[in-house]
């Protein structure tokens, strides 16, 4: 029996997908193209072909604030992260987890455990540095959602690598399923 899925639960299938992924774009350039320096390094070399001269720490600062709308968009979408897996967990309360009788799919769900309880310490401590209430273990605290975060977006990966071999196989209409309810 191939697992139907709710309107509901698609809907935040979706909504979750696009945040994650507007939440690795904001990650990938704010190390890439909108890092600090990077941006600092342009506008010194700039100014100073314009006759003004300002010094490094000055170029950062101008570099985080040219990034901060920028940045804004990740806090953001992170806060949506934390609303949708609060809706996801209600959903996993009125409905269950939806289990298959399949071993394989066994398999899958407890991966997704392990994926919603990453999601749950991803989005606490991006609200632990939010708040700014992480005190002296701030830069902890940043190490372990980034690495957190690294890993969701690896599990995306492989996610979308899974869907893909399962179209292939015996799961065909996966991708219908998931966008119309139907195949």
């Amino acid at each position: 029996m191939r697992r139907q899925f709710s309107s509901s639960f698609r809907i935040w299938h979706w909504l979750q997908a696009i945040a994650m992924f507007g939440l690795f774009i904001t990650v990938v350039l704010r190390e890439s193209v909108m890092h600090k320096s990077q941006i600092g390094s342009i506008v010194k070399t700039k100014l100073a072909e314009m006759g003004t001269v300002i010094t490094d720490e000055q170029a950062v600062l101008i570099g985080k604030a040219v990034r901060s709308p920028m940045w804004d968009w990740h806090i953001y979408l992170g806060i949506a992260v934390a609303i949708l897996l609060v809706w996801r967990i209600a959903l996993i309360i009125k409905n269950g987890f939806g289990f298959d009788q399949d071993p394989h799919m066994q398999k899958v769900y407890k991966l997704y455990r392990v994926v919603y309880v990453l999601l749950s310490l991803m989005s606490v401590s991006g609200l632990i540095l939010y708040w700014r209430v992480a005190g002296g273990s701030k830069e902890i605290v940043e190490s372990v959602h980034m690495y957190i975060g690294w890993s969701l977006f690896a599990f995306i990966a492989i996610h979308i690598i899974g869907v893909v071999l399962a179209e292939k196989s015996d799961q065909s209409g996966l991708v219908s399923r998931m966008i119309n309810g139907a195949e």
